[in-house]
């Protein structure tokens, strides 16, 4: 107990100490605050300016041209060859499917082709055969050595023998028909991509039944468009060659094109009053059909808070700008920005026409610091 005591005293004495060191005139707020300055940094003016004005909608991204993949036959399916965005080529084997019956046909096929050639073959030597006899023996007649009856039955001979090559040679056509039929037939066994594309989809694996006209694999070809339906008011306005501004936020990269529009339809939805516009989109191998995009159609013109595009810094998910207050000391103020023109931000809240802001230096600033 005694010793706690102590210490409250020394405690005491120590505070006392202090107070009388500091001549008891300490007052709250009485010393100036100390402020970093700093050189060299650029600035400039917010102002208001007349830029375009944008309408601002949401279009799609589509291929020019896809492709769903179907079967010819009905089969299983013993193989699949590609996968879900993989990019394939014109002609490329995408799957196959039992083709054992086909198989088959192709044999018989075969077989009936080499039956009837040999048929061809034994009716052209028996009409040559009977074309050296006819010859023969109409010589004979024009002597006077043979008579009308046996020179009839010899033009006859001759004739039947030219009508069996002849059916021979149409059946030995309609053998090798069949037999390229069946190889046909045999083909559709093995699937293949009839573009160069991208497979965005696939509704089928092995073991699979495969039947004619259901769909298999989507393919996209890698030429890609955005389809944006427009208010009838841009009718007119939204012609072929006229500049849009396309955004894909899918891509995360926050950039933009500018594309011009190639195609307008020819007429207005009487039920939604709008027209549809497609514009062709830069190779990109992030593209896809179906992606959303933001599209701005140029309409007119505005005036807008404008400030410098490396006057905005950006931290975390927030834009900011230093305002250059009072005295030069530098203020940070959190912005929400609209659109860029030409090294120029637009400024939809957070900054006035007249404020003085930073350009340059953004990371190497502090909040209080005065310019000099």
């Amino acid at each position: 107990m005694e010793k706690v005591k102590i210490r409250l005293v020394f405690a005491a004495l120590a505070a006392a100490a202090l107070v009388a060191s500091c001549g008891g005139k300490i007052k709250p707020g009485s010393e100036k605050v100390q402020r970093r300055t700093v050189e060299g940094v650029k600035t400039a003016t917010v102002r208001s300016m007349s830029v375009p004005s944008f309408y601002v909608t949401s279009g799609a991204v589509e291929s020019k041209n896809s492709s769903l993949v179907a079967a010819k036959i009905m089969g299983a399916v013993t193989s699949v060859r590609v996968d879900r965005g993989q990019r394939v080529r014109k002609g490329q084997v995408l799957l196959t499917i039992e083709d054992a019956d086909a198989r088959q046909k192709v044999a018989q096929a075969g077989q009936a082709v080499q039956e009837a050639a040999q048929a061809g073959k034994m009716a052209n030597e028996q009409k040559a055969l009977a074309e050296v006899t006819y010859e023969r023996y109409k010589r004979l007649h024009d002597e006077k050595a043979l008579s009308d009856q046996e020179f009839d039955e010899v033009s006859t001979s001759r004739a039947l023998a030219g009508l069996r090559a002849g059916q021979a040679a149409a059946a030995l056509a309609r053998a090798r028909s069949a037999l390229a039929e069946a190889g046909t037939y045999l083909g559709y066994a093995t699937v293949r991509a009839p573009i160069n594309g991208l497979v965005v989809d696939k509704k089928v694996d092995v073991g699979s039944m495969a039947t004619p006209g259901t769909p298999l694999i989507a393919l996209e070809e890698p030429e890609y468009r955005v389809s944006v339906s427009l208010d009838e008011r841009f009718w007119g306005k939204a012609k072929r060659g006229v500049p849009i501004t396309v955004q894909i936020p899918a891509q995360g990269r926050g950039e933009s094109e500018k594309v011009p529009i190639t195609e307008v339809t020819p007429m207005i939805d009487p039920a939604t009053r709008s027209f549809t516009v497609k514009a062709r989109l830069p190779f990109s191998p992030e593209l896809q059909g179906g992606l959303y995009v933001n599209v701005l159609v140029p309409d007119g013109r505005k005036t807008a808070i404008m400030a410098p595009a490396a006057a905005i810094g950006r931290r975390g998910q927030m834009d900011f700008a230093y305002v250059v207050g009072g005295g030069g000391v530098l203020e940070l103020r959190a912005v929400r920005t609209g659109e860029r023109y030409e090294g120029y931000v637009e400024v939809l809240s957070g900054l006035n026409p007249g404020e003085r802001v930073t350009i340059s230096d953004f990371e190497n600033l502090s909040e209080g610091e005065v310019l000099k």
